[in-house]
């Protein structure tokens, strides 16, 4: 049995109908990278809050590392690490003082060189103080102050707004470090691509409510896939249309046939080789649509 870093059970509160979060059944895996996905306005910041204890649940129950967020908060927050959506800087606290204060707070002394270790790595300033910081720079800062006394939790909310390519995928490595660590990382986004490179496990919020919960491999699998195949003789469309998977066939005019599939591509290959098939053109697999049916409400199967 996968050992489990969040879970609940009908987790809900509601601001009005379809706003908030309801009856969510979430199931984190320790020591992975868990994407939380869905539109603006989906969910995900509300669960969080109940996650983190900033947000009493109208009902049901959830368990953080063994803990509930509510009854157990002062003993969970030493274990967690957050960065919420659009975090802002204590205006007139330096980095460096912020990092100081945290120790203190916390009881680590260790807080102040782990969080000047990932100031240097983010490149980030400890020396400016929070109103003097540009969008990017508060979120280094707020990614520093979440991960400095080294949580076994990190939870983040959108944590790569603000931030340059060769950052975000600096941020990646820093995450994938923290699982080979054994921590858990639950990664909120609304952002397809940030997930598919990252998430190990992914769950979509969609209307308040949880509709899917997978490994991303799962996903994987599902995804829309497409091959191109060129013939020596013209083929026609149909020929393809009883192979199992096969959801489009196009027939450029050239003779290229292009081929939109789900599920094993055996019987597929299995085809294109009885009609003669002389080159194969597979493209990567790509979850884009796979996420875009899911957040417009289409069937995810």
């Amino acid at each position: 049995m996968v050992e489990l870093a969040v879970s609940s059970s009908s987790l809900t509160y509601e601001y009005a109908p379809g706003v908030g979060a309801v009856d969510l059944d979430l199931a984190v895996p320790a020591g992975r990278i868990y994407g939380f996905l869905g539109p603006n306005g989906a969910g995900k910041s509300t669960a969080i809050r109940m996650l983190t204890s900033l947000v009493r649940p109208q009902r049901g129950s959830a368990s953080v590392m063994g803990l509930d967020p509510w009854v157990d908060a002062s003993r969970l927050h030493e274990r967690l690490g957050v960065l919420v959506s659009d975090q802002p800087a204590p205006r007139h606290h330096t980095g460096a003082s912020l990092l100081r204060l945290l120790a203190k707070l916390r009881r680590r002394p260790d807080v102040v060189p782990n969080g000047e270790t990932l100031a240097e790595r983010l490149g980030l300033n400890l020396e400016k103080r929070g109103h003097e910081l540009s969008l990017g720079n508060r979120q280094k800062l707020g990614l520093v102050t979440a991960l400095a006394h080294e949580p076994e939790l990190v939870i983040l909310d959108e944590p790569t707004n603000g931030l340059d390519p060769l950052l975000q995928r600096e941020i990646g490595v820093l995450l994938r470090e923290l699982t080979a660590q054994g921590r858990t990382v639950l990664l909120s986004s609304h952002s397809l691509h940030d997930v598919e490179a990252l998430a190990d496990h992914v769950g979509f919020i969609r209307d308040a409510r949880l509709v899917e919960q997978l490994p991303l491999t799962e996903l994987a699998e599902r995804a829309v896939r497409r091959v191109l195949f060129r013939f020596d003789e013209p083929v026609d469309s149909a020929a393809f249309e009883r192979v199992p998977g096969v959801e489009h066939v196009t027939v450029a005019d050239d003779g290229e046939v292009a081929v939109q599939y789900r599920g094993p591509v055996a019987a597929l290959l299995s085809r294109a080789g009885q009609l003669g098939a002389t080159t194969i053109e597979a493209h990567p697999v790509e979850l884009e649509e796979t996420f875009l049916a899911l957040y417009r409400g289409e069937a995810s199967e």
